[in-house]
Order: C-alpha cells, then structure tokens, then sequence
C-alpha cells in the first residue's frame, strides 16, 4: 500500500497539547485507506459519563466491558503480538502507578504534523496497516465501549475519542 492509493474520502484526526501548545487544542488531518466514518450517536458505554465515574468505577468497567470487547479485536489483527492481551497492552508497564491514565507511555507516539504522519505513512509500510486497523476497528470499538462519539473532522468534537486518547505526539523539534 502506498501513500498514493490513500483515498482522501477518511479522516483520522489528532488533537494535541503540546508544551507551548497546552490548551490550544492543534487539530490536524491525516488521510487513510479506510471507509468514511460518522460521529456514532451513544448505542452502549458505562452506566454514567467516564469523566464522573470513580477510580473502582472505571476498573470495574475496563475490566468487566473494554478488555472483553477489544481482546478480539487486536488478537483478530494479529494473534501473535497479542497473544496476552492485558491492561499493560494499552496503558503500559507504568499503567497501575499512574492509575491507567491516558496517553500511555509505551504506546508508540505519533508524528505531530500531517506532514510528519504522511512522510511516515510513505516510509514505514506498517504504519498504513495500522492506521486502517486503529481507525477501522478501534477506535469504533472504543467509541461504543465507552459510549462516545468517534472523532469526525467534518464535525469536530474535542470530547469524541480519537488518536489522542491513547497516544501521545512526538516532541516538537526545535
């Protein structure tokens, strides 16, 4: 897959607060081989907003609904990387001592531009195979686990779940 077959029809979009950033919400566009997506109206999520549930809460949740809804959808993806499928898996080996906050540490970070993303799409293949999967299966997932709306540019949404919610950007160069 090269960056020349990406079709312009998808979005993935990545809301950053960055050092000098902080609180000026940079939203940028980078182009997919995925179908369109739409803001998903909530169809399921946790019995109240993730933002008033307790720490017990949220665990209880992560654990009871998210890990059994997204456990198939990496190990469908590649069974081998995910073979043990856990809490570390998206949160890292740090998770526990920061109370499984998010962006995580470990997961790899992103390039902060579109032009960055794009140069990255161009010279690393792997990274078109996993913005489709991310972008096609879970970020939609997640979506309707946590019972938000997935991140849609025509109509952007700061609390809609997208890139940001899980990975953090790369540094800035100065």
């Amino acid at each position: 897959m090269t960056t020349g077959s990406l079709r312009l029809s998808f979005t993935l979009a990545l809301s950053v607060s960055l050092g000098s950033l902080a609180g000026a919400g940079l939203i940028f566009v980078v182009a997919s081989t995925a179908a369109p997506r739409s803001a998903l109206a909530k169809e399921a999520g946790p019995p109240k907003p993730w933002k008033e549930m307790t720490y017990q809460e949220k665990r209880s949740y992560m654990k009871t609904a998210v890990m059994p809804a997204l456990r198939p959808v990496f190990k469908t993806f590649d069974a081998k990387k995910f073979k043990t499928f856990q809490c570390e898996t998206c949160h890292g080996k740090d998770g526990a001592d920061r109370k499984y906050k998010m962006p995580s540490n470990d997961i790899h970070p992103l390039p902060n531009t579109p032009e960055a993303f794009q140069a990255k799409m161009a010279k690393e293949p792997e990274w078109a195979r996993w913005t489709d999967f991310m972008v096609k299966s879970v970020e939609p997932a997640m979506g309707k686990v946590l019972g938000v709306a997935i991140f849609n540019p025509e109509k952007p949404d700061e609390n809609a779940f997208a890139c940001k919610n899980c990975h953090k950007l790369e540094a800035t160069k100065p």
